[in-house]
C-alpha cells in the first residue's frame, strides 16, 4: 500500500509541475510588477561501486530524479521586491533494493520533498545610498563557490539555499563591492518556512550560524578581479540516534561537527592576455573543531589558454591543495570546505568522500588537472578532464578512516571526467556526464575497485 501511495504522490507531483510549467510560459511574457516562471529537471543516474567495494550490496545505484520549481516576484516600485520559489523533487530508486540497505527506512519510491527554497525581501538604493539588502532564504555564491555556495549539502543539489541576511554596498568610484552576510542555517527542514509535505529531512549535519565579510575590486588592476574575505562559522551539533540522517528517502549515518571556525582568504581572476587567463584562491583556517584546535590551509588555481578559434578551444591546468590532518599532531590540520560541499570538479567523488569524511567534504587533497573545452556544435559544448589525486597525510584517526584507508599509501587514484552540455533552445537544455575512477593505494585493499558515474539530464525552463 505504501508503494502505491508513493507512486501516486510521485505521479501527482510530476504532473502538477508540468502543468504549472506550461502555464508559466505565458506568465513570463506579461509585463508589470509581477513576474513568474518555472523549470523542470529530469535526471537518470547510474553509479558503480560507491565505496569502491565491488562486493558491497549497496555499491551499485540506479535512480531517477524529477525536480520541479515554480517561482514568482512582485516589485513595489524601483526599490523593493518580494519573491519566493517553491521546489518539489521526487525519486525512484531501481538499485539497490530496499532489502540491501543497511538501516530501515529506505524508500524505493520517494514521493518528494516540497518546500520553499527561496523566500526573499529585497531593498535597493536604501536612503539614496548605493546600499542594498536581501533578507530571507536565498542562494549565495561567492567567487567560484570554493568555500561558499551550498548551504544544504545532504539533499543532493535539489536546493542550495541559505537562511541569511545580505547587505551589499557599492563603492562605485573605486570599482569595489562590499558584502556583509549573516547566516542562520537549521540542520533540517523543520524550521520556518517548513516543508509542505509533512516530512522533516536533514539538510546538513549540524545547526550553523556565521558571518561573512567579502570585498571585490575590479578597478585596481585592469582585467582583474581581486577579492578578499573573512568567514566565521559556528557549528552546533544536531544529535540523532546513531548519527542517522534522512534525505531524499534515504537514511544514512553522518556525524555532526561542533566548534567555531575562522577563515581569511584572497582570490584573483585575471585576463593576462587575449589568450591567457588565470584564477587563484587561497585561505587559512583556524579555530576549534570537535574539541580540537584547528590550523588548516587551502589553495585552488586554474591556468587557461584560449585558442580563440571557431570552436572556442580552451586547455587548462588546475592545481588544488587542501591540508590534511597530521596523525602525529594533537591539533587538527584538515582543511574544512565550509559551505563548499558540492561537486566542484567531480560528481563521483561526492559519493566517495564518506570513506574518510562526509558527503562532499573534500579535504586532505593534492589535485593536478589537465582539461580541454570546445564548442563542438553551435548548441553543444564538450569538456574532458583528467585528475591525478593524492592525499597529503596518511591519517587514520576516525573509525571510518581506520577501516577504509590503507594508512601507508598516498595516491588516491586517476579520475577521468567528460561532459557534453547542450543548449538546444531558449527553454530546453541538457547534458551527459561520465566519470571513471581508478583508485590508488591510499585506500584499503578491499576499497580499490574501479568506479564510474553516468548521468543524463533534460532541463525545461520558462
Amino acid at each position: 500500500m505504501k508503494s502505491n501511495k508513493n507512486n501516486s504522490l510521485l505521479a501527482f507531483g510530476l504532473g502538477a509541475t508540468l502543468t504549472l510549467a506550461c502555464s508559466a510560459v505565458a506568465a513570463e511574457q506579461t509585463s508589470g510588477p509581477f513576474k513568474w516562471g518555472a523549470d523542470l529537471r529530469l535526471r537518470e543516474v547510474w553509479i558503480d561501486n560507491v565505496g569502491l567495494d565491488a562486493d558491497s550490496p549497496t555499491g551499485d545505484r540506479t535512480f531517477q530524479r524529477y525536480r520541479g520549481r515554480l517561482w514568482g516576484s512582485y516589485a513595489f516600485g524601483d526599490q523593493f521586491e518580494a519573491g519566493a520559489r517553491l521546489m518539489w523533487e521526487g525519486r525512484h530508486y531501481q538499485d539497490p533494493p530496499s532489502s540491501n540497505w543497511p538501516v530501515p527506512g529506505f524508500e524505493t519510491w520517494y514521493s518528494g520533498g516540497v518546500l520553499f527554497d527561496q523566500i526573499t525581501i529585497t531593498a535597493k538604493e536604501i536612503g539614496g545610498a548605493p546600499l542594498s539588502l536581501k533578507l530571507g532564504r536565498q542562494d549565495i555564491m561567492l567567487g567560484n563557490g570554493w568555500l561558499v555556495l551550498d548551504g544544504t549539502p545532504l539533499d543532493g543539489s535539489r536546493t542550495l539555499y541559505f537562511d541569511a541576511a545580505r547587505a551589499t554596498y557599492e563603492l562605485r568610484s573605486l570599482g569595489t563591492t562590499l558584502d556583509l552576510i549573516s547566516i542562520d542555517q537549521s540542520a533540517d527542514t523543520g524550521r520556518f518556512p517548513p516543508s509542505l509535505n509533512g516530512e522533516v529531512e536533514d539538510q546538513t549535519e549540524q545547526h550553523e550560524t556565521g558571518v561573512i565579510l567579502y570585498g571585490r575590486n575590479r578597478s585596481l588592476i585592469e582585467g582583474t578581479d581581486l577579492d578578499g574575505y573573512f568567514i566565521y562559522k559556528h557549528n552546533r551539533p544536531n544529535l540523532t540516534s546513531r548519527n542517522l540522517r534522512i534525505n531524499n528517502g534515504t537514511p544514512f549515518a553522518s556525524a555532526s561537527d561542533s566548534g567555531d571556525l575562522y577563515a581569511a582568504g584572497l582570490r584573483t581572476d585575471s585576463k593576462l592576455t587575449p589568450n591567457w587567463s588565470v584564477r587563484a584562491e587561497t585561505a587559512y583556517e583556524w579555530g576549534t573543531r570537535n574539541e580540537r584546535d584547528l590550523s588548516a590551509f587551502g589553495f585552488n588555481s586554474r591556468l587557461t589558454y584560449s585558442l580563440n578559434d571557431t570552436l572556442k578551444n580552451q586547455v587548462h591546468a588546475d592545481f588544488e591543495y587542501l591540508s590534511g590532518d597530521d596523525p602525529d599532531s594533537a591539533k587538527d590540520q584538515a582543511f574544512d570546505p565550509l559551505w563548499g560541499r558540492w561537486p566542484q570538479w567531480s560528481e563521483l567523488m561526492i559519493y566517495q568522500w564518506p570513506l574518510e569524511s562526509r558527503v562532499g567534504e573534500a579535504t586532505n587533497l593534492r589535485r593536478f588537472n589537465l582539461g580541454w573545452i570546445a564548442q563542438v556544435h553551435p548548441t553543444t559544448q564538450l569538456l574532458i578532464d583528467y585528475h591525478a589525486l593524492w592525499a597529503n597525510e596518511q591519517s587514520t584517526r576516525t573509525a571510518a578512516q581506520r577501516v577504509n584507508l590503507s594508512g601507508d599509501g598516498d595516491f588516491r587514484g586517476h579520475l577521468f571526467t567528460a561532459w557534453l552540455k547542450g543548449k538546444f533552445t531558449k527553454n530546453v537544455s541538457g547534458h551527459l556526464v561520465a566519470e571513471y575512477l581508478r583508485p590508488g593505494d591510499y585506500y584499503a585493499e578491499n576499497r580499490r575497485n574501479d568506479s564510474f558515474f553516468i548521468r543524463a539530464e533534460l532541463n525545461l525552463s520558462w
